[in-house]
């Protein structure tokens, strides 16, 4: 794979983290993405054991990220090393 589409692909990962952390974020306080866009701002309460959950999942997501990042960085790495030839 070429560097520019790992490079955009490295780039739609972290995308898709920032806009789930954000959405997860939203649920922790107990709203629902799907109810605020369609205009109602009403609130649940959410049990420690599910926001607990929650938080699990971002983290197995930010691991996801770091392997991601590191086969990037090896991507970059060749890409550099190769152009400076």
């Amino acid at each position: 794979m070429s560097y520019y589409a790992k490079l955009n692909e490295n780039a739609k990962i972290h995308a898709e983290l920032t806009a789930e952390i954000n959405e997860i974020l939203l649920r922790m306080q107990g709203f629902d993405v799907d109810r605020i866009v369609n205009g109602d701002l009403s609130c649940v309460i959410v049990s420690e054991a599910d926001k607990k959950a929650m938080a699990l999942h971002i983290e197995e997501r930010r691991r996801e990220v770091d392997e991601a990042d590191k086969i990037f960085e090896q991507v970059k790495t060749k890409y550099e090393s190769e152009v400076m030839q």
